[in-house]
């Protein structure tokens, strides 16, 4: 393609940082691959399909359609203002304060995947060569795209098999589920089982923590803060 893409001319920043910090707010549910391993270089998904889309898209696309398809819904930059001022004045804007779902919980739907197909020539493939957590490969099967993904480190490709590839080629929708809550399961009992007299115990009743957290304390020569 020799013609600009939308990416080129416009890209609302402050929109999509609004939403990748949403994305991982405390004592919310992540994303579903944040839950099923950890990376150290995790995109949020929100950004990684603002990207696909972004390079996609021709400059002239339809900006409105375009927040839509990546799940902001409303005005996530005067919502935090909002939240802003509640907090400075001691109020509570309770758990609906943008207005809006988080946008990594959209999926966008038959008629935005058609808009999608007219708006961009020819059948379209989406390369990422160095995927890590796959959150640009996950972002780009939502949206319907061919997608290739590879990485050097063979955990980030297991990774990206489990994450993307099988759920779409060997189980169709929440039959995965099963199976994964299963192994789960498994997986917890069996560390549970071999933690038995490792750890002291809790003084309440039917508590018994899943590990613990070892850290060192250290007192700074300078300002003799702790750390």
């Amino acid at each position: 393609m020799s013609d600009r893409r939308l990416i080129e001319e416009w890209l609302p920043i402050a929109e999509i940082g609004i939403e990748g910090t949403r994305e991982r707010t405390p004592m919310t549910p992540f994303p579903a691959p944040n839950r099923l391993h950890v990376w150290w270089a995790r995109r949020p998904l929100v950004a990684s399909r603002a990207a696909v889309l972004g390079a996609l898209l021709p400059a002239g696309a339809d900006r409105e359609r375009f927040l839509h398809v990546l799940g902001i819904h409303g005005d996530p930059v005067a919502a935090k203002r909002r939240i802003a001022v509640a907090t400075r004045t001691g109020k509570r804007l309770g758990a609906d304060a943008y207005g809006y779902v988080r946008a990594f919980r959209y999926t966008p739907s038959v008629e935005e995947a058609e808009w999608l197909a007219d708006s961009i020539d020819g059948d379209t493939t989406v390369l990422d060569p160095t995927a890590g957590g796959g959150a640009v490969p996950f972002e780009a099967m939502r949206l319907g795209f061919t997608t290739y993904a590879n990485d050097l480190n063979p955990v980030a490709a297991l990774i990206g098999r489990a994450t993307v590839e099988w759920p779409a080629t060997l189980v169709v929708g929440p039959e995965i589920r099963k199976p994964f809550l299963e192994l789960g399961t498994r997986l917890v009992n069996e560390i549970r089982r071999r933690l038995v007299g490792v750890f002291p115990d809790e003084p309440l009743d039917d508590v018994r923590p899943d590990g613990y957290v070892w850290a060192h304390t250290v007192r700074c020569p300078y300002c003799n803060g702790v750390v």
